[in-house]
């Protein structure tokens, strides 16, 4: 028995592996890179016709402030002298400070995205391309901007690859002008209890069932004013419902959440008070962190009369699945990393 299952997972394993080979036989492989390459160019065409100017060199050993919600997915690196150090999750809070600095406020980044998920299925990579955008300015017009690169990725691969899409049964048309609905997540709580999920209260997260099923009713959507207690600690409690912050989801039909976005809290002593309180804390608590491994970004707005600025990270795979079409996220990268497969 023992045996056997180690075979079956060395067959996994080596079956999973494929997904890396042939790069230049397989037509299909060959299409996802050039829907990568036009997908990229349509998202930073938008972002420079915008007036936001790209960070590059952005750091890929970090402190714990390279996390952006879930500390415990943290890829852990032997950094000199046996000091802990991590893989990023986000370039976030480093990008945000160059908001107030950058004539004009905005900026943007494309770094390599990495989560210790411990189950490799058809959502999930333990890396993968993160576009990341800050700006002053508030949620409104932080959607307006994810929908310009997001439509403008999508674009740039209708008009580029026809030919790639059609491998995958799509019509470039259907990508050629996006559109996206909004929600509030309390009426998205409330319309999804009358479509099969009775269960659900206000303060639930929303699992990928949830969101393929909002996206089955209302196509390309965002999903906004999320609790406090499941996001980011940074995010802004709205003024009129403190329960609630000025954030956003993107869902992606087919991909589901494929954005995070919110305004960022920029009042230094609201800052400290929402680390302190948050569960993200409590987490780095457990691993042997500390509220003072923020220290340089809370400093830096207490000391500083910061603006108010918003940001999102555009998770670039779940973009290419939904411009894809397909079900499974791992057909949809040019190089598979997961927990099962690494070239």
């Amino acid at each position: 028995m023992q045996d056997n299952l180690a075979l079956a997972q060395e067959m996994t394993v080596a079956a999973a592996a494929t997904r890396n080979v042939n790069l230049s036989t397989d037509p299909r492989r060959m299409a996802v890179i050039k829907v990568w390459d036009a997908m990229f160019r349509g998202a930073r065409k938008y972002v420079e016709s915008e007036g936001f100017m790209a960070v590059h060199n952005m750091p890929h050993i970090v402190g714990v402030t390279g996390a952006c919600e879930n500390t415990d997915t943290l890829f852990t690196i032997d950094w000199y002298d046996g000091k802990k150090m991590f893989l990023p999750q986000s370039n976030q809070l480093y990008i945000e400070m160059l908001t107030q600095a950058v004539e004009g406020g905005r900026v943007y980044g494309e770094i390599q995205s990495f989560r210790k998920e411990l189950t490799a299925d058809n959502r999930r990579l333990a890396q993968f391309s993160l576009f990341e955008i800050e700006h002053i300015g508030d949620l409104d017009e932080l959607l307006g901007h994810l929908s310009g690169i997001v439509a403008g990725a999508a674009r740039q691969v209708a008009q580029d690859c026809e030919k790639e899409l059609a491998l995958f049964g799509r019509n470039a048309a259907d990508l050629s002008n996006l559109t996206f609905k909004r929600m509030t997540y309390a009426d998205a709580v409330e319309l999804l209890k009358t479509e099969g999920f009775p269960e659900l209260v206000f303060g639930d997260d929303l699992g990928a069932t949830h969101e393929g099923r909002l996206t089955e009713l209302m196509g390309p959507m965002f999903v906004t004013h999320y609790p406090e207690e499941i996001k980011f600690f940074n995010m802004r409690n709205n003024d009129e419902d403190p329960r609630v912050v000025n954030s956003s989801d993107l869902l992606l039909p087919l991909a589901g959440e494929s954005a995070g976005s919110a305004e960022r809290e920029f009042d230094g002593a609201k800052l400290r008070e929402k680390l302190a309180k948050s569960s993200m804390l409590a987490g780095l608590i457990r691993q042997g962190m500390k509220l003072e491994d923020f220290e340089w970004y809370l400093s830096f707005h207490e000391e500083h009369d910061v603006k108010l600025h918003s940001g999102a990270g555009v998770g670039m795979a779940r973009v290419a699945q939904f411009i894809l079409g397909q079900t499974d996220i791992r057909d949809c990268v040019p190089f598979l990393i997961n927990r099962d497969n690494v070239i």
